[in-house]
């Protein structure tokens, strides 16, 4: 039979061993509940950044659209009216000036307007089309990371909503700021792809990949490669405009993601 005293010694190992490993446990728990503590501080800081964003687009879609709707057309109704009315009537000579400084002034007024337009439209679309501003955005992300970037547009351009185009532009950016951080890639490609009814972006590398499952994580640890942050925002971004997102990727064999949103009717001005 086992003595008092060494009884007595094999107890405290046992306690020993149960305390390191409460305090191993203790451990494990305090480093999943700071990484997700992290991880929502994240996304939460996303979350704030994107509303805002959000709410500086919205209003300057709103003031466009007023110029737009008032200024821009009143003034055009107003040369449209000069027009006709020089058609049906030769302009007498005393008013030939003043009559001709009016059209001239409207014609003005409407340039300036419908450069206001433009000029609220969110950088870098203001001076570019959608496909100009990814080949810039795409230019610059190569120069800072010393790799070059594939840049293809296919199809008709389409009109579309400056939500949509920012929206993908965004995640373009986006995903590319991803490759950066974790792909190790030695290949980018940028596709923009004009469809029937929606417009398409493409970005993939060639790079390790990942197991897209693991983003969603249940047992509190970061999720790999895209931080899960960044997907969040893009996804949020594209479906609230109708659109859907798309992730391929798998260990090894590159990762790939795809935006698509609807373009406007046929007729329709963004």
């Amino acid at each position: 039979m086992m003595c008092a005293c060494a009884w007595g010694l094999w107890l405290a190992e046992k306690e020993e061993e149960r305390r390191e490993q409460t305090l191993g446990e203790l451990s494990r728990t305090n480093r999943l509940l700071e990484a997700s503590l992290a991880e929502n501080a994240g996304l939460h800081a996303q979350l704030l950044a994107q509303a805002r964003e959000a709410g500086v687009l919205d209003e300057r879609r709103r003031m466009a659209r007023e110029i737009h709707d008032t200024l821009a057309q009143g003034l055009t109704g107003i040369i449209a009216q000069l027009q006709a009315a020089e058609q049906m009537h030769e302009v007498p000579a005393p008013w030939r000036r003043p009559f001709d400084a009016v059209k001239n002034l409207a014609r003005e007024s409407l340039a300036e307007a419908r450069r206001s337009v433009d000029a609220l439209r969110p950088e870098p679309l203001r001076t570019a089309r959608l496909s100009d501003a990814l080949a810039d955005v795409a230019g610059r992300w190569s120069r800072l990371h010393g790799l070059a970037v594939h840049v293809t547009t296919t199809g008709t351009a389409l009109p579309m909503t400056p939500e949509a185009e920012f929206a993908l532009l965004r995640t373009a950016q986006e995903a590319l700021a991803n490759v950066a951080k974790h792909a190790h890639a030695t290949r980018v490609g940028v596709t923009l792809s004009y469809l029937d009814h929606e417009v398409a972006l493409d970005v993939r590398d060639d790079g390790r990949g990942f197991d897209p499952a693991g983003l969603d994580t249940d047992d509190g640890s970061p999720p790999p490669r895209c931080g899960g942050f960044g997907l969040t925002i893009m996804r949020q971004r594209v479906e609230g405009l109708s659109g859907t997102l798309r992730i391929e990727s798998e260990p090894g064999a590159g990762t790939g993601i795809s935006a698509c949103v609807p373009t406007l009717p046929a007729g329709s001005h963004a």
